[in-house]
């Protein structure tokens, strides 16, 4: 069990029972990644989270407010909209001080709160400690976006519900069905963050829109483009546009306009009859037997064998 300390009492706190966690560590449906223990609270006063040394990885996520993080020998100022992630066995301390001016209003749930008019609303800040086999994978995804594990991702909402939904497991009870159902919110939450630090960074870079180079490809499914003319479109070298391409998709420029292309194929195949051979004339490709090769190198199936099988399951 998470040896982590508040010095306040925080609105909810939930500790995974032990002999849970060992279950959950053994199945292969939660074995991956599943919470240790996680809170949220909503003080007033001075409100402390402290921990030595952790098995477990900590996620903080600041709602309002604003405090302190003690971390790898610096202090940082975590405020509204700030998410830190903390490696296992790493210390840390964060301390959450009542806010008196912040005016900010923020979204929790189907309520407009606001720090000025409700001040047992100046602070709310979720905690969660998690791990499992996959726990380093999912925290190195976040770390490699942040800057020394913080990072500010702004007030999502459908985070929010995530860990609203995650602390509603000590309401529903420890069955089966309820706690895979909360590891599996608590893998979503984590991917979903991932993406969003990833969107924040690039949206943040200079001259580097992907909206923009992606609403290019869109509008030129017809025709080849060149990693020269999507390099020039954005006003880069083509190495630097290669490489800010590939960091926030995961793919090369050409290989995401291709599978585009075989996307808007899979579609015309799905809803048309339009012969393949113009189908792969109208993307650009001359030679239908290449655009076939293709085809089923990315999807797995030839396009006639995937238009047969639109009618089965």
């Amino acid at each position: 069990m998470s040896n982590i300390k508040l010095t306040k009492s925080a609105d909810i706190r939930l500790f995974i029972p032990v002999f849970l966690l060992k279950k959950l560590a053994k199945h292969r449906l939660t074995d991956g990644l599943y919470p240790v223990s996680l809170g949220i609270t909503q003080a007033n006063n001075n409100y402390k989270l402290q921990q030595e040394y952790n098995h477990s990885h900590s996620l903080i996520y600041c709602l309002s407010g604003a405090g302190k993080l003690h971390y790898l020998g610096k202090e940082r100022i975590i405020e509204r909209g700030d998410l830190v992630i903390i490696n296992a066995n790493t210390p840390f301390t964060f301390t959450l001080n009542k806010t008196k001016d912040s005016i900010n209003k923020i979204s929790h749930g189907d309520k407009q709160l606001s720090s000025r008019d409700s001040k047992a609303v100046d602070n709310i800040v979720y905690w969660i400690n998690f791990t499992g086999t996959l726990a380093q994978d999912f925290a190195e995804r976040l770390l490699m976006k942040m800057d020394s594990g913080v990072a500010h991702v702004g007030v999502l909402n459908n985070i929010v519900s995530d860990f609203d939904h995650l602390l509603a497991l000590g309401a529903r009870g420890y069955t089966a069905t309820n706690v895979i159902h909360a590891v599996h919110i608590l893998q979503q939450a984590l991917s979903f963050l991932a993406l969003q630090l990833r969107l924040t960074m690039f949206n943040n870079s200079s001259s580097f829109d992907l909206e923009a180079v992606e609403a290019l490809m869109r509008n030129s499914l017809h025709q080849e483009l060149s990693l020269d003319t999507l390099a020039h479109y954005s006003q880069l070298s083509k190495f630097h546009f290669a490489k800010k391409f590939k960091e926030l998709t995961d793919s090369s420029p050409i290989q995401h306009f291709i599978n585009m292309k075989i996307q808007h194929a899979c579609s015309q195949l799905d809803n048309s009859d339009i012969a393949i051979k113009d189908i792969a004339s109208g993307l650009g490709y001359s030679d239908p037997y290449y655009f076939s090769r293709l085809f089923k190198k990315l999807v797995g199936i030839s396009p006639k064998q995937y238009r047969d099988s639109r009618h089965s399951s």
